[in-house]
């Protein structure tokens, strides 16, 4: 920052901190932006007050200027009201809801806030920060839930193909993100950007795919018929990480649920070498068995501890699932939703299987990994609203068909916020039952539900899988919380409205859905 006679002039790089900086010292140009907002002759400089009681976007607030003393006083006796009157109200609700749009911004930016926060007591985090139109919703929640990543992104400097969908790179992944792309543009990866309008990534892209909006998903389900049932799946997959580090092997009974050993409780899979059941984690397991019809003595565990057990029952393995589900959706299926040919769908699996490299390895820090250089991105639109979780779950098969899920080259996970701890993304894994890592979901009995702290938007009672966590409120149903103030459903409690709302560093009005129910 170049500083003259007390005024910033300019904002330069700086290179001597390249090896420290994810940038290599190249300035974000959100600093050139402060600059700007430092400057802007309409920057307020002292709090306000409103003088209008009356509110809605069409009122004049009225706003007067205030000193800090009178406005720090005022919120003082308005919190203090609360804690004499008690933290919560009659109906079981924090009196004192906030609103944080701080995102991936370190608490420490906060100041003393924060701390203010964690003393204070019960809070309804859930009244209008995070989820909405501008998150990356389904991402968030599916991704932590199946590989402990909250936000999916390709590993750029390894990957060698990349296929995005809507994500728009080189307008949001920062300095360091567009000089990856950039670099990695140069050693000659391809990137082909699907979207309906031609975007700043898409002009720099190898190839722009125009799509209809919200046909994402049946574009993917597309390449996913074309892998599984126009290739022969056996010679092109990566059996190694379908067999081993999925759940495509585990048996599933009549009802639908995992097939389990009567005695242990373990989940079964078929060896074909021996062809005979084991248990999925067996070391005497010598092959998988991925498709096929089998009978095995076995019981089935269904939801709230119904078990279900059979002297002879018919079962097929996961995979064998997959395949047969997926049979409807052929690329010609998707062609006529998505507007896209399906010759194209049927080329770009090609070319992801092509370009993945199975089998091949690479060395990093002197220990040799897998190398899997193909990943798919999803842009926010794609993510969120009708088709979120199609899409999400749809990129994630075709990254373990090509087994390019959380390996050099492919889709990795950048972080994780529902489980802790925060700061460490491979401490929050913990095994759990059945091969999977443990995830901490919201309950869903009666009894274990009614203890959990009451919300507006009642997510620890309609989310289970948003958890309970300092980042859980801000990934629940939002919307309810607003839809309900105005019309209650039949038989559900009324919601009452807090005594203070505090908004740090977001503006629901704009980034929540259904913005015009909160006037």
């Amino acid at each position: 920052m170049i500083v003259k006679d007390g005024i910033v002039r300019n904002i330069e790089p700086d290179f001597d901190c390249r090896r420290i900086s994810p940038g290599e010292g190249r300035v974000c140009v959100k600093a050139y932006g402060l600059v700007q907002k430092m400057y802007n002759s309409n920057r307020i400089k002292a709090p306000l007050i409103r003088t209008n009681p009356k509110k809605g976007k069409g009122e004049d607030p009225g706003f007067r200027e205030a000193s800090w003393d009178e406005a720090l006083d005022l919120v003082s006796e308005r919190l203090g009201e609360i804690r004499k009157r008690g933290l919560l109200d009659d109906k079981g609700y924090p009196r004192l809801a906030v609103s944080m749009g701080e995102a991936g911004s370190p608490a420490g930016y906060g100041g003393t806030f924060p701390a203010l926060l964690s003393s204070w007591g019960p809070i309804d985090f859930t009244l209008g920060g995070g989820e909405g139109s501008k998150c990356y919703h389904s991402e968030h929640l599916y991704g932590e839930l199946w590989h402990r990543a909250f936000i999916v992104a390709s590993d750029t400097p390894r990957n060698k193909w990349i296929l995005s969908f809507g994500h728009n790179t080189n307008a949001s992944a920062g300095v360091s993100g567009a000089m990856r792309h950039a670099d990695a543009r140069e050693r000659g990866y391809k990137r082909i950007q699907v979207e309906p309008h031609l975007s700043v990534s898409a002009t720099t892209s190898d190839e722009w795919i125009p799509i209809k909006t919200k046909t994402d998903a049946p574009f993917m389900y597309g390449m996913l018929n074309a892998i599984l049932h126009e290739m022969d799946w056996r010679k092109v997959c990566d059996l190694d990480f379908i067999k081993k580090r999925t759940n495509s092997p585990y048996l599933i009974g009549p009802r639908g649920y995992y097939l389990r050993d009567p005695e242990t409780r373990e989940i079964l899979v078929w060896d074909s070498m021996d062809n005979c059941p084991r248990i999925y984690n067996d070391p005497s397991v010598k092959d998988f068995a991925l498709n096929g019809r089998y009978r095995v003595r076995a019981m089935e565990r269904g939801p709230d501890g119904e078990e279900w057990f059979y002297e002879e029952a018919g079962c097929s393995p996961a995979f064998d699932v997959l395949l047969e589900h997926m049979k409807p959706y052929t690329p010609d299926w998707a062609s006529e939703i998505c507007d896209v040919p399906a010759s194209t769908i049927r080329r770009l699996a090609r070319e992801m299987i092509d370009s993945a490299c199975i089998g091949k390895e690479i060395e990093i820090c002197g220990e040799k990994v897998p190398l899997r250089p193909v990943a798919i991105t999803l842009g926010k639109t794609v993510n969120n609203g009708p088709g979120g979780y199609q899409a999400c779950w749809a990129r994630t098969v075709l990254a373990m068909l090509t087994g390019s899920l959380e390996v050099a080259g492919g889709s990795i996970g950048a972080s994780q916020r529902l489980n802790r701890p925060h700061h460490d993304r491979w401490s929050s894994i913990w095994p759990g039952e059945d091969g999977f890592f443990q995830n901490f979901l919201n309950p869903t009995d009666t009894e274990r539900r009614a203890k959990l702290q009451k919300t507006r938007s009642h997510y620890t009672e309609l989310v289970p899988l948003v958890g309970n966590t300092g980042w859980s409120p801000f990934l629940s149903p939002v919307p309810h919380a607003w839809l309900w103030f105005k019309d209650t459903p039949e038989n559900w409690e009324k919601p009452t409205y807090p005594d203070v709302w505090i908004i740090y560093r977001t503006n629901p009005n704009m980034s929540m859905y259904y913005t015009d129910i909160m006037e």
